[in-house]
């Protein structure tokens, strides 16, 4: 057998390492060679769109412009302008972090060119709450494409991407329903204003469920370490959706046979039933556990408060004008508030006068 030479060894690494390093100068040498290729090209689709924008707005303001007001003419040229600008970005930011940069800086350039061309040419046939809804509309709407492009699909995120978006859908339908509400029962189907309150209740209702979906087997509580309540909290979801589906049908059905204030007082003593049944299955957990609210007192304050209210807007609020049941209610609050806080200084006192030196 030959026997292998050192040198030869290191020489044929050496040879190698040449060829690495001479194929990797020419993949570097490449690289930068498409590079200016691309920034060429940038650069000739940049100055003709310009070119082009120019041409555009000397064509418009010779033959088009005089049929219009000198607003009209700003706002056509300058979204013109936006809309070059927004090819631009897009050809110039960089794809390192995929097309989600270059969509959202297009998205909120697309939103002032909605926007410029909403106030110019069709603000004046809505009202002043309309144009604000629509305007804020617009913008959720743009955040919720942003949101869907960038919170990933999966895990928590991909919980947190659906609540998010049930959230962002039910602003969105709620900015357009209030001002538009009046003209849906005009020209679509006619519905009262309680009607309307129900669709309100109804839109949260199913915003809440589509939120509260992706978390439900989520709902526990975890303490030192362990996991304990765990049916406590989806009981509590269980009857705000309860609760909700009683305002909901109150308000469709028979909110109309009845006055204002007993409208008001019916919610009261809805949500005074609510509350008492959540505070009825908590109690035993907050029990165990040796947990609770500092003061029952103060809480059975608020519930008699509350029932009062309630009973007062049923039986007597009608005899009265708005001025009259205001200061009522603000009577009621400063004197319940006066009690429960009497109460309070009274145990302050008290916690005062212990003898601390044992």
């Amino acid at each position: 057998m030959k026997p292998i030479d050192d040198n030869e060894s290191t020489i044929g690494d050496a040879s190698n390492d040449v060829d690495d390093s001479f194929d990797t100068g020419k993949q570097k040498r490449r690289q930068r060679r498409s590079h200016r290729q691309r920034s060429k090209r940038k650069d000739y689709v940049s100055t003709i769109s310009f070119l082009v924008w120019t041409a555009f707005t000397v064509i418009w303001l010779f033959f088009f412009a005089g049929n219009y007001t000198i607003l009209e003419n700003i706002s056509i040229v300058f979204i013109a302008l936006l809309s070059i600008g927004a090819l631009n970005v897009f050809i110039w930011i960089p794809s390192v972090e995929g097309r989600g940069p270059k969509v959202s800086a297009v998205s909120g350039i697309g939103w002032i060119i909605f926007l410029m061309v909403w106030i110019v040419f069709f603000a004046a046939g809505f009202g002043f709450y309309e144009n604000i809804g629509i305007a804020i509309a617009s913008l959720l709407f743009v955040g919720l494409l942003n949101m869907l492009l960038w919170v990933p699909k999966h895990g928590e995120s991909g919980r947190a991407r659906i609540s998010g978006t049930a959230a962002i859908v039910w602003m969105i339908f709620i900015l357009l329903w209030l001002p538009f509400a009046n003209d849906f029962s005009a020209a679509i189907y006619s519905i009262t204003f309680y009607q309307s309150a129900a669709i309100v209740i109804a839109s949260l209702f199913l915003m809440l469920l589509v939120t509260i979906a992706p978390w439900w087997g989520k709902m526990e509580i975890s303490i030192d370490g362990g996991i304990t309540g765990g049916r406590q909290p989806k009981a509590t979801v269980g009857m705000l959706f309860l609760w909700l589906i009683v305002l909901i049908v109150w308000m469709w059905f028979m909110a109309d046979t009845y006055t204002g204030y007993q409208n008001v007082s019916a919610v009261l003593i809805s949500f005074a039933i609510f509350s008492g049944i959540i505070l009825g299955m908590w109690y035993s957990w907050t029990q165990a556990r040796d947990e609770g609210p500092e003061s029952w007192f103060s809480i059975g304050l608020v519930f008699a408060w509350v029932i009062t209210i309630a009973l007062w807007f049923w039986f007597f609020a009608d005899n009265f004008d708005i001025y009259q049941n205001v200061a009522a209610f603000m009577a009621s609050l400063v004197g319940v508030a006066g009690i429960g806080g009497l109460v309070q200084w009274q145990k302050w006192r008290d916690f005062k006068e212990m003898d601390w030196e044992d």
